[in-house]
């Protein structure tokens, strides 16, 4: 029996004796337990790099009624799976688990707090910590599912996650649309008929398509679908965004059509005759990691300046604002912090003082009363800040 499969069988086993009648089932994660898979001891230039360990996802501890952050999530045994001590500070150091299966990734912090993670890279979760400080980190590899145990990776790095191993598998036409579909006809109203959607994803379309005008990052889902309920003799699939971004389609005939382009401009990919069947498009990024609002619109001509879009900003909870991609924007706030990735449990990259100026060049993405912008910095870092809350604004336009 293959080390791995042996693994299995003996956690198995044991999450079976866990809830075998008399037996007391654990409602809670344990950082002081003994991890399951060891403990290694770690300094800044490690080797050989990643580091790496496998180990067997899932538990029998429900993670989310814990309350630990938003992204604490999945089942998880009750002692951690396995325990790092940083021996010093790391200016960056990446946690990363590559599964066969949908995984969870929770850590609880030197200082006690908790950080979680889902679907970073791939299905891949992830947490990268800048500045990182010395002391004990816990971590639980998860299963999203209740009742899977699933093979896994543990990878330890000081590089970036887009460095380790991806679940990403390509855009896949068979996948339902993450923004909705429309049936068209020859004549079809409005015209142009537009939708916004948020372009980008965390597929290189580079990597699973021949056609070297395929570039920058796509979803796995298209963003949208066009059924075409009869031929065409002339249809324009165009795009308006101020990021940099790209257009891929998988046409009625299977073929695959990509064009890129830079910030501001619009994308166009024509049809001089267009047939009858789906047509499903990806909305994607330039630059990995970012993702933009953008409209998507479909005419029966060629686009020209006479056609304008504007892309709406608004956001429930949120306050109004003048922020646009490619504009710069002023901290007013002291509690702005910029963030790996838009979610307050995320690790934060920065915390710019009042007064500090950035430039936006992704966003803006709308979570749970917070509307994000992805920030350049002016030491050449990029990441996410909301531009404020219900009571406040932490970011406005530079004059």
């Amino acid at each position: 029996m293959a080390p791995s499969l042996i693994r299995r069988a003996v956690f198995l086993a044991l999450a079976l004796l866990s809830c075998a009648p008399g037996s007391l089932a654990q409602d809670s994660l344990n950082p002081g337990g003994a991890p399951r898979y060891g403990r290694q001891i770690l300094a800044p230039g490690f080797q050989p790099a990643p580091f790496t360990i496998d180990v067997v996802s899932g538990g029998d501890v429900a993670v989310k009624p814990l309350a630990l952050g938003d992204n604490c999530l999945g089942y998880a045994a009750a002692d951690p799976d396995f325990v790092v001590e940083l021996s010093a500070g790391f200016k960056r150091v990446t946690f990363l688990i590559a599964g066969t299966e949908d995984t969870t990734l929770i850590v609880n912090l030197p200082n006690g707090s908790w950080s979680c993670n889902d679907d970073t890279n791939g299905l891949n979760p992830a947490l990268v910590y800048f500045d990182a400080a010395p002391g004990s980190y816990q971590i639980w590899i998860g299963s999203y599912a209740a009742d899977t145990f699933d093979d896994a990776v543990l990878y330890l790095a000081e590089a970036g996650p887009e460095a380790l191993p991806t679940t990403a598998t390509g855009p896949d036409p068979a996948r339902d649309p993450l923004y909705g579909e429309i049936t068209l006809a020859r004549g079809f109203q409005p015209s142009p008929y537009a939708m916004q959607v948020l372009g980008g994803g965390r597929s290189d379309a580079s990597e699973y398509l021949a056609d070297p005008a395929c570039r920058g990052y796509v979803s796995e889902a298209p963003d949208y679908s066009v059924y075409l309920s009869e031929d065409m003799a002339d249809l324009w699939f165009s795009v308006y965004s101020p990021a940099a971004m790209t257009i891929l389609i998988n046409g009625a005939d299977g073929r695959w059509h990509c064009r890129a382009g830079g910030s501001g401009g619009d994308l166009a990919i024509s049809f001089d005759y267009a047939l009858s069947g789906l047509y499903d498009v990806w909305v994607g990024s330039l630059e990995q990691g970012n993702y933009a609002a953008s409209i998507f619109y479909l005419t029966e001509f060629e686009p020209g300046p006479s056609l304008s879009f504007t892309i709406d900003t608004s956001c429930p909870g949120a306050p109004s604002t003048d922020l646009q991609v490619g504009a710069r924007a002023l901290v007013t706030g002291s509690v702005a912090k910029v963030y790996a990735v838009p979610e307050t449990a995320a690790t934060v990259i920065f915390q710019p003082a009042q007064g500090a100026g950035l430039t936006l060049v992704g966003g803006p993405y709308c979570d749970d009363g917070l509307r994000w912008w992805r920030a350049h910095l002016s030491d050449g870092n990029r990441g996410w800040i909301a531009d404020g809350d219900a009571e406040s604004v932490w970011l406005e336009p530079a004059n």
